[in-house]
């Protein structure tokens, strides 16, 4: 007789990143991260290992992996980590370009955006990335874009009729930057930026309403 009683099985649960819980944990994740960071840019996304990214930060192997089991996991605490100083850059222009033109709030954005890629030039390997979380992706998008919207509502004169567009239109701007950042031929012309810009002042420019 055949035994129908199936045990059930339980699948193993996904990795997570551990949350620190001292001051000293959460200093030895800034060094994981901060190690990650520059393993990435020098090594490439792919190509880079833990056993790298642990002798980058003076750790064990098996202190990288207590935090962080995958190198999944600690590219994507990294790239959340650029994502919200980016977004906190952004947030300090509300101040500075209140009342500014439309065009002057996307050069603002445009200069933002650019030192923050200088400061962090392992943000394109991040973002290239074929295994970021699809869900994570929308949503840091969305926040991103709403950023920069919220901005251009501050714009005198209004262009409101026309923000979500142009909203939309800056966000993708600055992806072509940087998926030109992380041309793996280097072949990306030093101009580009300053076209971008001039495009987007142009287009900000004809949807402000004349005074």
């Amino acid at each position: 007789m055949i035994n129908t009683r199936i045990a059930s099985q339980k699948s193993s649960p996904e990795p997570q990143t551990r949350v620190p819980k001292r001051q000293r944990g959460h200093e030895r994740v800034a060094i994981l991260l901060e190690a990650a960071a520059r393993v990435f840019l020098e090594k490439g996304y792919d190509a880079a290992t833990m056993t790298e990214i642990a002798a980058a930060a003076n750790s064990s192997i098996g202190s990288l992996y207590q935090f962080f089991p995958t190198k999944l996991l600690l590219a994507e605490a990294l790239h959340i980590d650029r994502l919200q100083r980016l977004n906190g850059g952004l947030a300090e222009l509300a101040e500075k370009t209140r009342g500014k033109s439309a065009a002057e709030i996307g050069d603002a954005i445009f200069t933002r955006f650019g030192r923050f890629i200088e400061e962090h030039p392992e943000f394109p390997v991040l973002a290239a990335r074929r295994d970021v979380p699809k869900e994570r992706k929308a949503k840091s998008r969305a926040e991103l874009r709403g950023g920069i919207t919220a901005l251009l509502k501050n714009a005198e004169p209004s262009v409101e009729r026309d923000v979500d567009l142009l909203g939309a239109l800056v966000l993708e701007l600055l992806r072509i930057i940087v998926a030109a950042a992380n041309d793996p031929d280097g072949s990306g012309d030093p101009r580009l930026v300053g076209e971008l810009r001039r495009m987007l002042r142009k287009r900000l420019e004809e949807v402000t309403p004349c005074t």
